[in-house]
């Protein structure tokens, strides 16, 4: 099979435009190059090496998606999140132009390189950046991912035999990629001043969290489509307490800006529905007595209504300041990138 090419053009202004040609193998699907000659320090796989990173520096003495990501934290380094940039993505079978935060861009080209940049913890989400749908919806997200889980499962019973309908192997996938998102956003701390490349990782780590709960509610609604299948069918509507879930998360939730003074950038919303603080009701927003939702399942509902009417928000992350006059002398005392 020929090689795979997908091209990411981000417009920052009249002249600036930033180029990224990113080349698949045509049998693996790994991101092909020659990588870098000399890779700085903060790419060193034992550099703040995720907790679940099964490499070894003897094998593989830099970190494959620290490596990947060099690139971009040299062309991004004097960026804001919030920039507003004109992206476009090119590939053998369509071309995409949108307007929006530069953050959506760079977290639309991690969706494509972290499953295939030889990372063991992400291959396995290497089926989405072969057939790569740049700034994909939650609910298309939702039927990609479901669709790639349940094809793997076709091709393992095919094999071993142990192949599983339910998807409660979705949600580990997930969750490793959760701690990789922490961790790599721990070393791009000690490179960058810049947030964009930074909270793009907390873009895409919003949707590790979401995602999995999302997946069943969402597959309820998308039940409909296939209805041509179903005719004749008992309906079994899966059950599952989102709320319990969700609620869980404050665990395993940290913060990826401000961690050392005790900060929080989170979204507000996200620490609401895992109950953490208290929201602050609206007239608008509290149910009349008689609609006030009862028992788990209505408090459930609530919570999922949450998710789902502001998530959009994520994609307003606030920006690290800067002080121009202080730029020279505080750039000079960053580790080189």
């Amino acid at each position: 099979m020929d090689s795979v090419n997908i091209e990411y053009r981000i417009k920052l202004s009249e002249e600036r435009t930033e180029c990224f040609t990113f080349e698949l193998d045509g049998e693996t699907f790994d991101l092909k190059g020659d990588g870098l000659p000399n890779p700085p320090a903060w790419t060193q796989l034992a550099f703040r090496q995720c907790p679940h990173c099964p490499l070894t520096e003897d094998s593989h003495p830099h970190c494959p998606l620290a490596v990947q990501l060099h690139d971009i934290v040299n062309r991004f380094h004097d960026t804001r999140s919030i920039d507003k940039v004109e992206l476009e993505v090119v590939t053998d079978e369509r071309r995409v132009i949108q307007t929006l935060d530069i953050q959506q861009a760079i977290a639309s080209i991690l969706d494509l390189i972290v499953p295939i940049c030889g990372c063991p913890k992400t291959a396995r989400m290497k089926p989405l950046a072969r057939f790569h749908l740049p700034l994909a919806s939650e609910e298309e997200t939702v039927f990609r991912v479901t669709g790639m889980y349940l094809l793997a499962q076709y091709f393992l019973s095919q094999g071993s035999g142990q192949a599983r309908v339910e998807l409660d192997g979705l949600a580990g996938i997930y969750e490793e990629l959760h701690i990789l998102n922490k961790a790599m956003t721990s070393r791009l701390r000690e490179v960058t001043r810049s947030d964009s490349l930074k909270n793009a990782f907390a873009l895409a780590d919003t949707y590790s969290i979401l995602v999995p709960l999302l997946v069943e509610d969402q597959l309820v609604e998308m039940r409909g489509f296939f209805e041509a299948y179903l005719q004749g069918t008992e309906s079994k509507q899966p059950v599952t307490n989102h709320l319990e879930q969700i609620k869980a998360l404050k665990l395993e939730l940290v913060p990826l800006e401000g961690e050392a003074e005790g900060g929080d950038d989170r979204p507000a919303w996200l620490r609401e529905v895992s109950g953490e603080v208290e929201p602050e009701p609206s007239e608008a927003e509290t149910p009349k007595p008689d609609e006030a939702p009862t028992g788990v399942n209505g408090e459930q509902e609530g919570v999922i209504d949450t998710i789902l009417s502001k998530s959009e928000f994520k994609l307003e992350l606030e920006p690290m300041t800067r002080d121009d006059d202080d730029d020279d002398e505080e750039d000079a005392d960053k580790p080189p990138i």
